[in-house]
């Protein structure tokens, strides 16, 4: 069951903060750097996953090229066998065929479906959930919305599936490696452009989705893989301890339905140290999410 109590109560925190006064100009600030949405263009935060392609907003119109060495390799899932393993990868495949949609490779996304098919048929996901879309794949990669539409209904069922075949740890396992990788595409997007400002603000608002991972995974500690990746998961929320986001009040939109916050006007102020430790430990722990052991 997903839990967004404690996130609503922190965001109306937010907003109370937001009518306080000024703080005195005389008063430090811990952190050195700060960014602000520009042109007064609406940014969109998502602060509670449903699915693992949610995270996909995270590197979408950033400019960039496309790096076929960025997502996880296909070569060997065949030694995939664990099913909390293979539900991790079931995320992180997910976001790395949307990444490739995003930037027209056509080619690598249609492979990428076919291992998620693979290890979809691996776990007992029914291929009923396959048929219609693989009817139409030419149509479907040829086409940036269709791919969208057919990937999220993909998504959607399978995580209805875990759930109603009380396998809950294996949703909030695929929602955790979606949101890894998505994270770790978004570092070497950032890495790549020299510090891309604009994927750096991205990254640094993840700081809400993650408490949504956490306490997914929380929810599920009876699993021995839950447990490891749930102190990954703390590790990285050390990290985004240092971060201090202010969502003004002005331009300020919290859509429940959605999960998402919506805003014109947001001050981040964080250290040089905070990045280079994000960007050192998110491939830390892609490179364990994405590992195999042979049985």
């Amino acid at each position: 069951m997903r839990s967004v109590t404690l996130l609503l109560l922190l965001f109306l925190l937010f907003l109370n903060a937001c009518k306080e006064q000024p703080r005195p100009t005389a008063e430090p600030f811990r952190y050195t750097e700060e960014l602000k949405s520009k042109n007064n263009e609406v940014s969109e935060v998502i602060y509670s996953m449903h699915l693992p392609t949610d995270m996909a907003g995270l590197f979408n119109r950033t400019g960039t090229n496309y790096d076929p060495a960025i997502p996880a390799p296909i070569n060997s899932i065949t030694l995939y066998t664990n099913p909390e393993k293979i539900a991790l990868m079931l995320g992180v495949y997910g976001v790395n065929i949307t990444y490739m949609k995003l930037l027209g490779q056509t080619i690598p996304a249609a492979q990428y479906y076919k291992a998620i098919e693979t290890l979809s048929d691996k776990i007992g996901i029914p291929q009923t959930i396959f048929e219609e879309s693989s009817l139409y794949l030419e149509k479907y990669f040829a086409e940036e919305d269709s791919l969208s539409a057919v990937i999220e209904t993909i998504y959607r069922k399978t995580d209805r599936f875990f759930r109603e075949n009380n396998r809950d740890n294996l949703a909030a396992l695929s929602l955790t490696g979606g949101w890894i990788e998505a994270m770790y595409v978004g570092i070497k997007i950032y890495e790549a452009d020299n510090g891309n400002q604009v994927m750096a603000e991205r990254l640094l608002q993840q700081k809400y989705s993650l408490n949504s991972i956490y306490t997914i995974l929380s929810n599920h500690q009876e699993s021995l893989e839950v447990k490891e990746y749930l102190l990954m998961i703390k590790k990285i929320r050390k990290v985004f301890d240092r971060v201090e986001i202010r969502y003004q009040k002005k331009g300020f939109n919290l859509d429940t339905t959605q999960k998402k916050i919506q805003t014109y006007n947001t001050l981040i102020r964080y250290d040089e140290e905070t990045m280079d430790d994000l960007a050192r430990i998110i491939p830390l722990v892609r490179n364990s999410v994405i590992s195999y052991e042979e049985d």
